[in-house]
């Protein structure tokens, strides 16, 4: 039976749920998702060529009624339904006719991740951010992290792909090893590592509030996200001198030139160094 566009959309939205999206951005990704479907052949999106979604990108491109900021966010959303809802990781980057420069990542200086943790006075919290910035996980990740999951006796933390048999082990930090045994002796998790207070998961949107309430507190004047956490754990890993290709496998990436974008960061940084001996 052929799908509705209704249907399709539902699945979506579950799907971005799963994966611990923000309403905002769902709400985003299914109007610009509506929008490609308006035009496709709904009983042929399980075998739709790329050809096909490139004629649609074409007509989209000569739509001037869309701003460029808007088609780009069409080619993600319609990137990721094929990726969920069918299990296609169909390479659309190459029909964007108006590619955004990717911006460096924005990261912490390892005294202000010291203060964020020493402003962090709620175990749970503090579990959380370690392992954000301690293993380089994603939001979405420390979520669906399980009991199991965290492994003492190895000293590893074992992540599961929410779509896939894929999995990757991280080290667990010593630090994050004894906040995290007392965290299981206050909270006691039965399933999901972190649970929520109705909820069997700990949600998105805690995090996002409590990582600003504890920089305030830290007084680190930055615009600071969960991610940058993340971002702040490959460039300090790399001034430590750690291979590229180590924190590649670590952080789950599947180009090597996700990662180089932090080495880019990592010189920079290096280059604004000032020798105390130029001056003499």
């Amino acid at each position: 039976m052929c799908p509705n566009t209704n249907t399709i959309l539902k699945e979506f939205e579950l799907k971005l749920e799963q994966q611990h999206y923000s309403t905002s951005s769902i709400k985003a990704y299914k109007f610009a998702v509506s929008n490609f479907l308006k035009d496709a052949a709904i009983c042929e999106l399980d075998t739709m060529s790329e050809k096909s979604i490139h004629d649609f990108m074409c007509r989209l491109h000569s739509n001037s009624s869309f701003s460029i900021a808007y088609k780009r966010q069409i080619l993600v959303a319609v990137n990721k339904l094929f990726a969920l809802n069918f299990n296609r990781n169909l390479n659309l980057s190459i029909f964007n006719t108006n590619p955004k420069t990717n911006p460096l990542p924005e990261a912490l200086s390892i005294t202000e991740i010291k203060d964020l943790l020493c402003s962090c006075t709620n175990i749970k919290h503090l579990c959380i951010l370690k392992l954000m910035y301690g293993c380089g996980l994603l939001i979405s990740e420390v979520l669906n992290l399980k009991v199991g999951d965290v492994d003492f006796d190895s000293m590893s933390v074992i992540l599961r792909a929410i779509n896939g048999p894929s999995v990757r082990t991280v080290p667990l930090p010593q630090s994050l090893r004894l906040s995290l045994k007392r965290y299981f002796e206050d909270y006691r998790p039965k399933v999901y590592l972190f649970q929520g207070q109705k909820k069997p998961q700990y949600s998105s949107k805690s995090i996002q509030n409590f990582v600003k309430k504890y920089a305030y507190k830290a007084g680190i004047d930055k615009n600071i996200t969960p991610y940058m956490l993340r971002h702040s754990y490959a460039i300090h890993q790399l001034r430590k001198g750690v291979s590229l290709h180590l924190i590649r496998s670590i952080m789950g990436h599947v180009n090597l030139k996700t990662t180089e974008r932090y080495q880019r960061v990592s010189e920079i940084s290096n280059q604004s160094l000032l020798n105390p001996l130029d001056p003499l």
